[in-house]
């Protein structure tokens, strides 16, 4: 239909593809005019906005609001009569053709809104029904109260994190609360700050003239009227947004306002609600899991796609952990469970490396940016400035987070620089890019999605192998200074950088003094934290580039904890002895004292090991002889505990005592608490050695108590829950003792000292029939002592003789020597599944045992105490 179409004050000419106002040919977008030509044409009928943007945008995924958007601009054109809104319905083209015989009356949008959906038009826009949300409860609650306290309230979190849905959800509830409803306006398409205004009067249905700024007609109309007023994604829009807050506040005591935004408004009266990813579970128990919001939801809209899906034993693992690798973020899980028809749940877990790709669709009404997890965080990069992208892209280096100092060292560059950096930090958390952890020292980061999108946007900038190299030389530089104020903390915090730094350093095009620094640097928080075998691992794969050209100081130190950490058996005695020695002479070369200090007490306690008393006594004196008017306490404090190891193996105990109780009271008042830890532990072995199981048992407990609660505290637990297993099997309490040993296995294997303690479980196995299993942890046993070149201490030499003894009462010498011979030669795995299994059919063996004693006596507890179970 090419002949145009007439009206009072226009004229549209299809075929000519023009539209003229009052005579004048003027200027309109090819989205807008066809808009324009399917309104004309349907005029006899409301045309429903899914119609419209089928039509307009065919074939295409465009957000509503580009809708709202022309047809305020044509309404500007044409007149605010040329197109009625119905609420609910759509849009109905009203303007009178030249000639044509006058239209029937239209009902009002009130009245369409009325007749179609049962609401009036004052309950507002939102629809009649909304669904449920799912984890959000207390998040509902929280807002709840907050709104009917407060006046403007701002929702912000991440892109996809389920702001519009928590507005909506929330506003629903309260929207009886307020005579004239409650409307919600979508701000995602509005491009201009100038079309704000216009829509929301348009959206609530008040009629602007013109005469007046339209902030003022605006404010007019709601000065009187009682509603809830949510702005949907405010990010962009933020100055004029505020601006109208403030106005409302103002001058509409009535109206409160509900706002969803990356990033806050900053006006006085604003009050935020930060949105945090739905819970997802640690453990993988079933029963537990299905109750954590990330774990429901994802359940749910699986269940919707695909009406067989269940949670069960054989998917819930899976499940958990793609719901812990997309953050809980309620976007990102809708759009995993959405492929679970195509791809079933491990198909999206082995594909969750392609997210970007995988994480796609979403209903027809969604709003673009929302229908797949990549254009949700393209709306957000476009937000930010050039430099705030840049910083942004580099931060995605860091793994498991990072300090300020972090952020300072590896983002600044000759056009961004450190203090520059703070704002641009500052910015990406107010725009929900970049979360904080607050404590002592606060922590940022990014959600690992979010940072996965933030590493490819750096990685298409080009100059990847320079940032990463930034990265290792930043995680160098903070490792170095943690390490410099003894903050194991803080250490520990960075372990995860440390491991990707180390990984590039070590690799193609990587840096051999960073591997060797990162490597030492951190193999002291990996052993006090009970991670010994990878801080050992590390050092010596980095052993063959500590040559001639590694400078002196680094050298020294990585001698120093190669030496320091081969101890209990990691490596034999002699080497540690020849590295620490190696370590000496070059602090002594670059006049380090405290540093040659400690080399000689390390020394001496590895001579120890070796059962070097001599040895150890003169070294240590030699460390004592350096010890000035004013030598730092600490230094004292592990100098006196090495001299109260050397006095137990002299066997002289009260003299033990009483040096490690010196140590102890020192380290407390200075506050050294992992030496105060290390104490307990120590005179809890001599009161061991000394025969007081009892006390020494509580000693170990306590100690244990103590240490469990500090992560950073891993080596000294797992060592005070061996001696509490001696210490229990002692006192013959074999039940207690075996509830331990399963902890502390584990614990043992982690540090690298399992072996060094099989003693102490070769005696429980003994204790409890389990022979074979003795014999062969004994074997075990014999052997690590021999290649470490250490001596037993008085309680794995009692341990063991104890073992020889009670295996010599009942077995041949010769079938003893066979299983001592195959423990020889098993390996370290295989002993400690044989040892799990022996505690773990104990622990069965016991249940059953205590099941069948409460049903035949129901009156006197048994308190007897069995001493050995049925041999193997």
């Amino acid at each position: 239909m090419n002949a145009p179409w007439l009206f009072a004050d226009f004229e549209v000419r299809p075929g000519e593809r023009r539209l003229a106002v009052r005579g004048q040919v003027v200027q309109i977008g090819a989205r807008a005019f066809d808009l324009l030509v399917a309104l004309v044409e349907r005029s006899d009928r409301v045309v429903s906005k899914h119609e419209l943007l089928d039509v307009v945008w065919p074939k295409l995924v465009v957000e509503e609001n580009n809708l709202q958007v022309h047809i305020h601009a044509l309404r500007k054109l044409l007149g605010p009569s040329a197109i009625t809104t119905v609420p609910g319905r759509g849009y109905r083209f009203t303007a009178e053709p030249v000639g044509a015989p006058p239209a029937p009356p239209q009902p009002d949008a009130g009245e369409a809104l009325s007749r179609e959906v049962g609401v009036h038009a004052a309950d507002g826009n939102l629809p009649v029904h909304v669904s449920d949300l799912i984890g959000r409860a207390d998040d509902l609650a929280a807002l709840r109260a907050m709104l009917e306290s407060q006046r403007l309230v701002t929702i912000t979190g991440a892109g996809g994190i389920g702001k519009t849905r928590l507005a909506q959800a929330v506003a629903h509830e309260l929207r009886g609360q307020h005579a004239q409803g409650a409307w919600m306006v979508e701000l995602a398409a509005v491009t201009d700050p100038d079309l704000l205004v216009p829509l929301v009067a348009q959206t609530i249905g008040i009629p602007l003239s013109g005469a007046r700024p339209p902030i003022d007609e605006l404010a007019d109309a709601l000065r009187q009227q009682h509603l809830l007023l949510v702005l949907d994604n405010c990010e962009h829009l933020v100055d004029a947004v505020g601006a109208l807050a403030l106005r409302l506040l103002g001058s509409a005591p009535s109206v409160r306002l509900l706002g969803t935004s990356q990033e806050l408004l900053r006006v006085a009266e604003e009050r935020v609600y930060k949105v945090s990813p739905l819970a997802v579970p640690v453990e993988r128990d079933l029963d537990r899991a299905r109750h954590f919001g990330a774990v429901q939801l994802f359940a749910e809209r699986a269940r919707a796609l695909e009406r067989t899906f269940e949670l069960d034993e054989r998917n819930i693992d899976a499940v958990v952990d793609i719901c812990a690798r997309l953050d809980g973020m309620p976007l990102a899980i809708e759009l995993a469970a959405a492929r679970v028809p195509l791809l079933g749940v491990y198909g999206i877990h082995d594909r969750l490396g392609e997210r970007f790709r995988v994480l796609t669709g979403g209903a027809r009404v969604s709003l673009r940016r929302h229908q797949t997890l990549r254009a949700a965080l393209d709306w957000s990069y476009q937000l930010l400035s050039d430099n705030e992208q840049k910083v942004f892209g580099r931060l995605a280096l860091f793994s498991d987070g990072f300090v300020v100092e972090g952020a300072q060292a590896l983002a600044a560059d000759n056009n961004v620089d450190a203090w520059a950096v703070l704002d641009l930090l500052s910015a990406l958390v107010d725009k929900s890019l970049v979360l904080v952890d607050n404590g002592t020292r606060p922590r940022y980061r990014l959600l690992e999605t979010t940072r996965a999108y933030a590493f490819e946007r750096l990685a298409e900038a080009g100059h990847i192998d320079h940032w990463l190299r930034r990265h290792a030389e930043a995680t160098r530089t903070l490792v170095d200074r943690a390490v410099r104020q003894r903050d194991l903390d803080w250490l520990w915090a960075e372990m995860n950088n440390v491991r990707a730094a180390f990984a590039w350093a070590t690799g193609p095009g990587g840096d051999d003094e960073i591997a060797v620094a990162l490597a030492t640097s951190s193999s002291m928080v990996l052993a006090v934290a009970g991670m010994v075998s990878e801080g050992m691992h590390r050092l010596l794969e980095v052993e063959p580039l500590v040559t001639a050209a590694t400078p002196p100081l680094l050298a020294a130190r990585y001698w120093q904890w190669l030496g320091r950490g081969g101890v209990d058996g990691r490596l034999p005695t002699s080497r540690c002895v020849e590295a620490l020695k190696r370590a000496q002479a070059l602090f002594t070369s670059l006049r380090q004292e405290r540093p040659v200090h400690a080399c000689l007490r390390m020394r001496a306690e590895a001579l120890l090991a070796s059962k070097d008393l001599a040895g150890a006594s003169d070294t240590l004196a030699q460390a004592e002889a350096m010890e000035r008017a004013g030598w730092p306490v600490a230094d004292r404090v592990r100098r006196l505990r090495v001299q109260g190891l050397i006095h137990a193996a002299e066997g002289r105990h009260e003299a033990s005592l009483a040096v490690s109780q010196r140590a102890f009271d020192m380290a407390e008042t200075a506050g050294i608490e992992r030496y105060v830890l290390i104490l307990l532990a120590d005179m809890a072995r001599v009161h061991l050695q000394l025969g007081h199981a009892e006390q020494a048992g509580d000693q170990f407990h306590r100690l244990a108590e103590r240490a469990r609660h500090r992560r950073s505290q891993g080596l000294t637990l797992s060592q005070a829950l061996a001696g509490l297993t001696a210490a229990l099997t002692a006192q013959q309490r074999f039940d207690e003792a075996v509830e331990v040993s399963l902890q502390s296995v584990p614990l043992l294997r982690r540090c690298g000292i399992f072996l060094a303690h099989c003693d102490v479980y070769a005696w429980l196995m003994a204790c409890l029939g389990r022979v074979q299993t003795a014999a062969q942890l004994t074997g075990a046993a014999d052997a690590f002592h021999h290649h470490g070149e250490t001596a037993r201490d008085g309680i794995r030499q009692r341990a063991r003789d104890e073992v020889m003894r009670l295996l010599g009462v009942t077995f041949a010498a010769g079938q003893v020597q066979v299983w001592l011979s195959e423990g020889a030669v098993s390996t370290e795995d295989a002993l400690a599944r044989m040892l799990e299994a022996a505690l773990g059919a104990h622990t069965g063996h016991a249940a059953a045992s205590a099941v069948d004693s409460a049903s035949s006596s129901s009156s006197v507890p048994d308190t007897t105490r069995s001493t050995s179970s049925s041999p193997q």
